[in-house]
């Protein structure tokens, strides 16, 4: 895969959209992909990594959720959290545990780069860097 740095940050800026309409509207996942790329262009090579981080983060969610919880504030819950955050965090922790796109350390800085963009809370991006580096730290671990 000759993806840019830049082709996997929109990548990745696509499977966040993408798991945030999943997270709010209910519809299976083959509607929401369906829906979404009715609207939006995208090279092949961008659409398939972000299809694929989607993809893998709703196959995988259960076991994603369960490592973000490890990492929350004792009360808080990955229902609590802002749909926007819950969904970058919830694609980037499937990228930090299940697959090997970019070093971690690039995963991270998307997520809080996209953050700052999509965040729905001033606080999101430092939010979103603790709890991603202490997965990553977590993960190498495991």
């Amino acid at each position: 895969m000759g993806l840019t740095n830049k082709d996997k940050r929109r990548a990745r800026e696509h499977a966040y959209l993408l798991m945030y309409q999943y997270d709010l509207s209910g519809l299976p996942p083959e509607e929401v992909l369906r829906n979404y790329w009715e609207e939006v262009r995208e090279k092949e090579e961008v659409k398939d990594l972000a299809v694929r981080l989607f993809k893998g983060t709703i196959d995988n969610l259960e076991k994603v959720d369960r490592e973000i919880s490890k990492h929350l504030k004792k009360g808080w819950y990955i229902e609590r959290l802002l749909p926007m955050d819950r969904s970058i965090l919830r694609v980037s922790t499937y990228e930090l545990m299940m697959e090997d796109v970019s070093p971690p350390e690039a995963v991270i800085n998307d997520a809080v780069s996209l953050s700052k963009e999509y965040g729905e809370d001033a606080k999101s991006p430092a939010f979103i860097n603790a709890v991603l580096d202490s997965v990553k730290r977590d993960v190498k671990n495991i």
